[in-house]
């Protein structure tokens, strides 16, 4: 039988990217977890291919909805949704590798293998321009020799994209092997660098849909290769120089990208700022989120911001022994050392002043809610995380645990539930996910995180670390006392009976926490009423606390009012004798947004000790 030949392909045009794209894309996403566990530069965070991962199929879905046979309008949508969707400090420089791509490209209906040469070596530029200090033995270092290799000259005459893959491969694998030896960071860990890596696998996947066999996968434990299947050694590498891994786009009339991006310099590092005229996304590593979104502002409107507390993935992914890993939206009141400690993954709700969107707790603290409430006539809302935030959590976490158990805010009083749910319903991995309603607020969500942690830390399997933190929720109760409704009729979260009430008699109210309705009124207060003593009495009477001799362990939050948390603290220990341990800390800004100065939350948790 005469063997066949493979087909020449001597052009591309919007279809057949479209086919090497999504075949790039599918083998990158399925590289994933890999790409996670080598990840060490420029912070050993570990989600460098969730970043990559997310932002790919952002661009994947709006391919699988473009019809175009125009192979530069069918590049120009990749870029765009690369830009909306960039994850990530890789994620942002592949989406300016892609706008470059597309910009270079823009007119071609049909691309030629010497056009698409060219573009590269574009694209290579665009991508380094957009990075305020690039660092060689990178993915930059894999962009440009991909694009010397096959500059003019370099290839035979008349080649054909058969042709101009495989030498894209065979120096694309060289150029990541030589990543492992460049920086000391991959020296150190023993990894190539896992965005070089992601370009490969990238280019691996569109070669094999342009030519099946032209680029087999290699699964990933493949032992004949371990130095590119490994994991990365993290021994070596310390703490990042800056804390939070910070972005937002930035959209306007005119954005300049170029003083954006030295103004960023200033504060922080990993600063990349990619797109185009009228909008951009900015990347920076920082200590303080709000100063790289009050710069971000100064050059138009911010959104989709989002802050990754990368010290606290560090010490999540270095922790030994954990099977299982927690995450938790910010609805959960708990010290900030906790969640450093327990290595609890943060998903903020958002704090909203008129236009102006902050993450709760990360891009506004609760001292910073008050300053921002004295200087701004615009009355504070809130709202819940976008499923995307969830999602990245979710991928990031499950690519270095067993299992991933999500605790959230009661859906009986938000939609923050909802988002969680969504995003599970397209995370990778279902089967490695569980989502637990924690029947509570504030400090009683609290708590039921705090024992998800420990059982997780203490090395449990993931349905001892479920059932553990579902028999949380069930003995947790949380209760409120809100010196008066103004606060909550302005964030639009009561009732219009109410609202009409609240305008005409002054009072404050008694509030608990039911897992089954929401939140029950359970009395009212004067303006002269003692609410230590209110709370305390309302929770005695509780029934979950007539066992008496059960040990407990208490949480309290306060709005502004520090001097009455402490009162409440030490009527507690008075109270309650079979105290454990009393927690005290901020009502979260999400809450004082509706509680106003001088609300107090009290939980109390029938406590199951770890064994």
């Amino acid at each position: 039988m005469k063997q066949r030949l493979p087909l020449r392909v001597a052009y591309l045009d919007g279809r057949r990217f479209q086919r090497l794209l999504l075949g790039g894309i599918a083998r990158l996403v399925g590289e994933r977890g890999h790409l996670d566990r080598i990840n060490v530069y420029p912070v050993p965070d570990g989600d460098t291919g969730t970043n990559l991962a997310l932002t790919f199929t952002a661009v994947g879905e709006r391919l699988a909805a473009t019809s175009t046979r125009h192979a530069g309008e069918l590049l120009g949508a990749a870029a765009d949704a690369a830009l909306d969707g960039a994850r990530g400090n890789s994620g942002a420089i592949f989406a300016q590798y892609l706008q470059g791509l597309s910009e270079f490209l823009a007119g071609h209906e049909r691309v030629r293998p010497e056009e698409l040469a060219l573009a590269l070596a574009s694209a290579e530029g665009f991508a380094r321009s957009a990075i305020q200090n690039p660092a060689e033995g990178t993915v930059l270092t894999v962009m440009r020799d991909i694009a010397a290799a096959v500059a003019p000259g370099q290839l035979p005459a008349d080649s054909d994209f058969l042709t101009l893959l495989t030498s894209l491969l065979g120096r694309a694998r060289t150029a990541v092997d030589a990543t492992r030896n460049t920086l000391a960071s991959m020296r150190n860990a023993g990894v190539e660098d896992a965005g070089a890596r992601g370009l490969l696998v990238l280019l691996e996947g569109m070669a094999d849909a342009l030519q099946p066999g032209l680029a087999p996968a290699l699964p990933v434990a493949e032992e004949g290769d371990p130095s590119a299947r490994s994991s990365a050694d993290y021994s070596h590498v310390g703490p990042p120089e800056h804390r939070f891994c910070t972005e937002c786009l930035v959209t306007g009339a005119r954005v300049d990208r170029d003083g954006l991006r030295s103004e960023l310099a200033r504060i922080g590092s990993s600063v990349v700022v990619v797109g185009g005229a009228a909008k951009a996304r900015l990347h920076v590593h920082v200590n303080d989120p709000a100063e790289a979104f009050a710069i971000a502002r100064r050059y138009g409107k911010v959104s989709a911001e989002k802050a990754d507390d990368m010290l606290r993935q560090e010490r999540s992914l270095k922790a030994d022994g954990r099977r299982v890993a927690i995450v938790a939206d910010s609805g959960a009141d708990l010290p900030a050392a906790t969640w450093d400690e327990f290595g609890i993954q943060m998903v903020p709700l958002r704090v909203n002043f008129g236009g102006e969107s902050h993450l709760d707790k990360v891009g506004m603290s609760a001292s910073g809610f008050w300053a921002e409430l004295a200087r701004n006539p615009v009355h504070p809302k809130t709202s819940q995380p976008p499923p995307g935030d969830f999602r990245r959590a979710y991928e990031l976490l499950s690519s270095h645990f067993e299992h991933v158990v999500s605790v959230s805010l009661t859906g009986r009083l938000s939609g923050t539930l909802q988002a969680a749910q969504s995003a599970a319903s397209r995370v990778s991995k279902p089967g490695q996910l569980t989502i637990v309603d924690s029947k509570n607020v504030s400090v009683g969500m609290g708590l039921v995180v705090l024992a998800a942690a420990e059982n997780a830390r203490a090395g449990k399997s993931a349905a001892e670390v479920i059932a553990a933190t579902e028999r949380a929720a069930s003995a947790t109760r949380t209760y409120g006392a809100v010196p008066d409704l103004s606060y909550a009729v302005r964030g639009g979260r009561i009732p219009q009976p109410w609202r009409w009430l609240a305008g005409i008699v002054p009072l404050g109210f008694l509030l608990a926490i039911d897992g089954a309705s929401g939140v029950k009124v359970r009395g009212i207060l004067g303006r002269s009423s003692d609410r230590v003593s209110a709370l305390v009495r309302l929770a005695t009477q509780d029934r979950l606390l007539k066992s008496g001799t059960t040990p407990l362990r208490l949480a309290i939050a306060h709005s502004n009012s520090p001097e009455l948390a402490e009162a409440l603290r030490r009527a507690c220990e008075v109270a309650f004798p079979n105290v454990e341990s009393v927690h005290i800390g901020d009502l979260g800004p999400a809450y004082c947004a509706h509680g106003g100065p001088g609300a107090l939350a009290l939980a109390v948790q029938e406590y199951e000790p770890v064994e």
